[in-house]
């Protein structure tokens, strides 16, 4: 069966991580409401709204994506995967060294909920520069090599984890829509969205079917 070697699940790992933040407020837009207000930037040019109004369209587009992106890549990393990781990898680069240059004081991650603000002007680049150069060099080597895989077999774990990741939407609105503004119940909504995004690319990982057990008789 078909997995990902060390380079390949290494960046998959890393961009899963970068897409935390396209799916939090993704998540917390459609379930907090009009009590959320979140915003984002791309080469100088802002974007944000409160819940689902304003920009929100924009991290939808960004959600399917994302989604589309790591599932080709668990799934047998064929075409269009190649394109996706390029399309990503590279202009978050870019983006992120503009940001670094243009804007040093500002480019910060922040969450109010959990008390996060940390400063990118050096991480950023130096995160997303080493992503965008291992993609580019699994690119190219794949693309050389042309390897001819099927995408593996979705067994019965794969869709547990998946069950378990939507499981998780009534759970996070009740938390999040209902909750204290910043308060513990939307703490723990945004640990377990985070917990969901890592267990839905969880549930496209490969994963072996256990051999049945074999019964000899004399």
């Amino acid at each position: 069966m078909w997995k990902p070697d060390r380079l390949l699940k290494t960046i998959l790992i890393l961009t899963m991580l970068t897409m935390v933040v396209i799916w939090l407020p993704f998540i917390r837009g459609l379930m907090d409401g009009e009590t959320y207000e979140w915003g984002a930037s791309f080469w100088g040019l802002q974007f944000g709204g409160r819940g689902i109004s304003g920009d929100y369209w924009l991290l939808i587009l960004q959600a399917i994506f994302g989604i589309s992106l790591l599932y080709f890549g668990w799934r047998g990393a064929r075409q269009p995967f190649h394109w996706l990781l390029l399309i990503w990898t590279v202009p978050s680069f870019i983006d992120a060294t503009y940001n670094a240059l243009r804007f040093p004081e500002n480019y910060r991650f922040r969450g109010d909920t959990l008390g996060v603000d940390v400063s990118l002007a050096w991480v950023g680049p130096l995160f997303y520069g080493g992503l965008a150069a291992l993609a580019v060099i699994w690119v190219i080597r794949d693309l050389r090599q042309r390897p001819a895989r099927e995408a593996p077999a979705w067994n019965r774990a794969n869709t547990i984890l998946l069950a378990i990741a939507i499981g998780l939407l009534p759970v996070q609105f009740a938390l999040l829509r209902f909750g204290e503004p910043h308060g513990t119940t939307d703490q723990i909504g945004v640990l377990l969205t985070i917990a969901q995004w890592v267990i839905l690319n969880m549930a496209f990982t490969p994963r072996e079917r256990k051999a049945a057990a074999s019964v000899r008789t004399a």
